[in-house]
């Protein structure tokens, strides 16, 4: 096996980590107003959405611990670290969300207040 196909196992998992992470994004809970507000979405779209966030909380912390306590070393564990710490915070504050709540969410505001930036 030539260098180029040798993919490093820390690599793996951290990309892993990534795919499960981005799938909790606050943003699945809202639909958007054409005002650019957000709106929460129907208790059957939530219900939907929570589950596939649970589970990619659970993959994604999964993967982050691998990398973290199997590759101590890697280019990718203190990035792993900073990304488990942010899904300690992003569980806290969805722990807040009421399904039967309808609120309309304004973007800038939220993104401030989770401390998110816009890239």
């Amino acid at each position: 096996m030539n260098k180029s196909e040798y993919i490093k196992q820390d690599y793996v998992y951290y990309k892993l980590g990534i795919k499960y992470y981005k799938n909790i994004h606050p943003n699945y809970f809202y639909k958007r107003n054409p005002d650019t507000t957000f709106e929460t979405k129907s208790n059957e779209e939530l219900s939907n959405v929570f589950n596939k966030i649970y589970v990619s909380f659970k993959l994604s912390e999964y993967y982050f611990n691998r990398v973290i306590n199997e590759y101590p070393e890697s280019l990718y564990a203190e990035d792993a670290k900073e990304k488990i710490k942010l899904l300690e915070k992003l569980t806290k504050s969805y722990k807040n969300i009421i399904l039967k709540e309808n609120k309309i969410v304004n973007n800038g505001k939220f993104m401030k207040e989770m401390g998110l930036k816009l890239m």
